[in-house]
């Protein structure tokens, strides 16, 4: 390899250190907020947990959900793995005092490759059955070990619709917040002119989830990407919900500024 060469891949990867993969980031970022990796099996597939220290301090327990990270590489090319270049998610549970875990789906956080794994399940079949079955079981069989009487789901972007999808498959659900969600995969995947998500479940098409699960569901008045009409349009079709829109928010601005009041509103 010529010297040139060899210095263009160099400056490129930023000496090395940062020619981390998008999973790499993610695990490195989650281990710089303290939180501890755990590894459990689904329905066929494999999840990640990273869950914060204090796990044991109280009988309450929130349960984060990521969004859909990049399916897509420049909107045009299957991304080889799917998990959030900007690990937002993190940003938030870090300020969160509760006992908190995020609950990776299936495929991200560097199992792309592992068990039944296949590129349809962040793309065509990122809110299918085989989804969030497996991600449901997962999370039972981690709450097998403590004994949490109150869960609250909190979905940022596509995990929001994934929280809606989950909700009554767990004991001990009291609440679902969902941010800047695409409640109604059919509407989002038309304003966007995107194929729809036929092999997806739709949380606008199932039937309202038990009234006794509070929702709030919170969309960003500047969001281009889920914008705030779909979530209002979901929220007023639920039993007991409630919808917030924050005016200065867009799809990923400036939620981790205001997170600390959003925890005191929920």
């Amino acid at each position: 390899m010529g010297i040139k060469k060899l210095l263009t891949i160099l400056i490129a990867c930023g000496l090395i250190t940062s020619c981390a993969t998008p999973s790499q980031h993610f695990h490195t970022v989650a281990s710089q907020q303290g939180f501890v990796e755990q590894q459990i099996d689904g329905q066929g597939f494999q999840h990640k947990i990273y869950r914060s220290k204090n796990i044991t301090s109280s009988k309450t327990l929130h349960v984060y959900l990521d969004g859909d990270g990049t399916p897509w590489e420049r909107n045009r090319w299957i991304a080889k793995d799917p998990t959030a270049r900007n690990p937002l998610i993190l940003a938030l549970m870090a300020q969160d005092t509760t006992p908190s875990i995020l609950l990776g789906r299936p495929c991200y956080y560097g199992l792309s490759h592992s068990g039944k794994c296949h590129s349809k399940y962040w793309t065509s079949h990122r809110y299918s059955k085989e989804v969030v079955d497996s991600m449901a079981d997962a999370l039972k069989a981690w709450l097998s070990d403590y004994n949490f009487d109150d869960i609250m789901l909190i979905g940022y972007s596509g995990g929001g619709s994934l929280a809606m999808l989950m909700a009554e498959k767990i004991h001990g659900v009291k609440k679902v917040v969902t941010v800047a969600a695409n409640l109604d995969v059919a509407a989002w995947s038309q304003y966007h002119g995107y194929q729809p998500l036929i092999n997806s479940l739709n949380p606008a098409t199932q039937e309202s989830i038990n009234k006794n699960i509070m929702q709030l569901h919170i969309a960003g008045e500047q969001d281009s990407v889920v914008p705030s009409f779909i979530i209002k349009d979901y929220a007023k079709n639920q039993q007991n919900s409630r919808y917030v829109k924050l005016l200065d928010n867009d799809h990923t601005c400036c939620w981790k500024e205001v997170w600390i009041k959003i925890l005191g509103m929920i």
